[in-house]
């Protein structure tokens, strides 16, 4: 800001996460002088910017209620990585990647899981939760307690091109986010990586959130809410049947704009602006 003042140069203020409404804030402790001054610098910063970019369409949504300057939205996005091509598993794979961790525990999916354990037998034989990354003990113990542990396969921590390998070839590939306002802004990096994999995404989160649009966008997948017991139930059941039939198949439908090179395009348009 001072560098603006000063030197009369352009300034783009770029966002890679909210400000004063990102989940973590309400846990600094902060004063109620102090959480006045973030409000105040926040404005301050909205407004003496000559253009913002943000990585979410809410927080563009936030943010136009605090300024009229120019708002463009470059999320993140996905290179295409050559790896080994390997066959999909053989059993009724679903799998994280990532970490997850106790806040992001989506128990409404371990209940339905076991219910479709207990009653079908096929579905028993067949499917295994691959976790991918660090996991937390409270997670882990919520899936003992519903009866899911012999289900389990925890890879733990692998390489990144590990990780892309245990994508393209899982049968349905599992996105968890918490569910709160906070996060609706929020867009793990590797959604857009789940999305170029080729396989469905199954994702669980709040209402209205950033996900959710994309994934309805691109026809990658089903985005549920901590609500939707029976839909989520039916939808797994379904891609179960798929699987059997050896026809479990993703047909994404606009990927190109979440490319990294697309997206650069876009931000290259913003540094060219007068």
């Amino acid at each position: 800001m001072q560098l603006k003042e000063k030197l009369g140069v352009k300034w783009i203020a770029d966002f890679r996460d909210p400000w004063t409404t990102i989940g973590y804030h309400k846990q600094l402790k902060l004063t109620e002088k102090s959480k006045q001054k973030h409000k105040a610098l926040e404005k301050l910063v909205l407004n003496t910017a000559d253009d913002i970019v943000v990585t979410s369409s809410v927080t563009k949504t936030e943010f136009e209620a605090i300024t009229n300057k120019p708002i463009e939205v470059i999320t993140n996005g996905y290179d295409y990585e050559s790896v080994e091509s390997k066959p999909l598993d053989a059993k009724f794979t679903i799998a994280h990647i990532g970490s997850l961790l106790s806040k992001r525990n989506p128990i409404i999916l371990w209940q339905v899981l076991s219910e479709l354990v207990q009653e079908h037998e096929g579905f028993s034989k067949d499917f295994q939760l691959n976790f991918v990354g660090a996991v937390s003990e409270t997670v882990l113990q919520s899936i003992e307690t519903v009866g899911l542990a012999n289900h389990v396969n925890n890879a733990g921590y692998v390489s990144h091109k590990e990780s892309i390998i245990y994508q393209k070839s899982s049968q349905v590939l599992l996105l968890v986010e918490i569910d709160s306002k906070e996060t609706k802004c929020i867009i793990p990096g590797k959604l857009f990586e789940y999305m170029v994999s080729n396989r469905p995404i199954l994702a669980l989160g709040p209402q209205g959130s950033d996900v959710e649009n994309i994934i309805k966008e691109t026809n990658t997948g089903n985005y549920f809410y901590y609500t939707d017991y029976k839909s989520l139930k039916s939808t797994i059941l379904a891609h179960y049947k798929s699987y059997q039939n050896k026809n479990l198949e993703v047909h994404a439908i606009g990927l190109q704009k979440y490319s990294r090179k697309s997206l650069t395009s876009k931000l290259a348009s913003v540094l060219k602006k007068p």
